[in-house]
């Protein structure tokens, strides 16, 4: 999947499909950015959040002595394999339109800019990986029914909790607008969002221009 077409939204219902074990929309969502490369776990968030919402996917409380909401597909959403439907999906939000090039303007020293790429770049891989060993971890020490392991570099502790959540689209569908405006606070933030084009490299042996938005 080397960019969002008409067929995203496919591949990601058939990719969930395939798996054995049904997962959390947080899981999926780095399963997804994982396997796919070309977008971000937020982006697949909102992608699974799209298909949800279009009763592609559904969620199922699966726990039994304290909630575990996994995903899975609907009879929609496996008919839509099935059949190999088109999703229509929004992907506007994904995408900056207006822009100039960052060699027209000096904003950010070119240096600082590289090392953040390379630094963004590391990070990105490192957390995926730490995600797939937490993960494996926690199934081995749950199918084992291990609390505890001790090592001579670290200690490890596993065990489950209730974490009761209020989804937000739920919250705004079922409370009142006058309850939302006494309750709503906002709070203004500086967001810096990054999307790794490709492999530096590449990108200087394909002259990808640098652009920065103008907003």
């Amino acid at each position: 999947m080397s960019t969002f077409t008409n067929k995203t939204g496919l591949q990601i219902l058939d990719f969930i499909n395939s798996q054995n074990i049904n997962y959390g929309r947080n899981n999926f969502s780095k399963m997804i950015s994982h396997k796919f490369k070309e977008f971000s776990i937020q982006n697949a968030k909102d992608l699974l959040l799209q298909l949800t919402q279009q009763e592609y996917l559904k969620e199922m409380n699966i726990g039994t002595h304290f909630p575990m909401i996994v995903l899975s597909l609907t009879e929609k959403g496996r008919a839509a394999v099935t059949n190999h439907e088109e999703i229509f999906l929004d992907f506007k939000k994904f995408y900056t339109n207006s822009f100039t090039s960052a060699a027209d303007v000096s904003i950010v020293d070119k240096d600082i800019l590289e090392e953040y790429y390379h630094i963004k770049r590391e990070l990105t891989e490192l957390q995926k990986r730490e995600e797939e060993l937490k993960d494996t971890i926690k199934n081995a020490m749950t199918e084992k029914n291990v609390n505890e392991l001790h090592f001579a570099f670290m200690d490890l502790y596993c065990k489950k909790a209730e974490r009761v959540t209020y989804p937000k689209e739920k919250i705004e569908q079922y409370v009142s607008e006058d309850i939302l405006s006494r309750i709503r606070t906002v709070n203004e933030i500086i967001i810096l969002t990054t999307k790794i084009r490709a492999d530096k490299e590449q990108a200087d042996d394909k002259n990808i221009p640098v652009k920065s938005s103008t907003e």
